[in-house]
C-alpha cells in the first residue's frame, strides 16, 4: 500500500502498519481510522487480537466520522459506497468497488469482532 495516503475522513496522513505476515493496513495518525483491502478485512475478522493492536482510536470520534457522505477512497479517489456489514448490521463500512478497499472508522473493527446477543438472535432467525 502507498505510505503517502491521506485519510478520507479527516485528511491527516496515514501510516502503514503491518500486523503478522498477512495483514497490512493504513492507519490515520489523526482520527485513527483504518484502511485495508477486503481480503485483509477477512483475515482481521478471524484474528483474536487484531482489534486490540490496530483499532486504538476513540469510538466517539469514529461515530462522528461514520456519518460522512461521499467519502473518497484514499487509494484511487473513487467515491466509496456506505454498506451495512453483512454480519453486524449496526456497522457501516465505506467500501471502494473500484480497488476493493475498505475504510473502518475508529472503533468499527472492534465492533466487527465482538458478537452481541442481538447478533446471535439475528443469525438464529436467519437460519429459521
Amino acid at each position: 500500500m502507498d505510505t503517502q495516503m491521506k485519510c478520507p475522513k479527516c485528511g491527516c496522513a496515514m501510516e502503514a502498519i503491518k500486523y503478522n505476515a498477512d495483514i497490512e493496513v493504513q492507519r490515520c495518525i489523526g482520527c485513527v481510522g483504518l484502511y485495508s483491502d477486503l481480503a485483509s478485512l477477512g483475515l482481521m475478522r478471524d484474528d483474536t487480537l487484531v482489534d486490540k493492536i490496530l483499532d486504538t482510536g476513540s469510538k466517539s470520534v469514529g461515530a462522528r466520522h461514520n456519518d460522512m457522505q461521499d467519502t473518497q477512497c484514499p487509494r484511487c479517489c473513487t467515491i466509496m459506497e456506505r454498506l451495512e456489514d453483512s454480519e453486524k448490521a449496526r456497522v457501516i463500512l465505506d467500501v471502494c468497488h473500484s480497488c476493493d478497499g475498505v475504510f473502518l472508522d475508529a472503533g468499527e473493527l472492534t465492533d466487527l469482532k465482538h458478537i452481541s446477543l442481538m447478533d446471535r438472535v439475528r443469525k438464529l432467525l436467519a437460519i429459521l
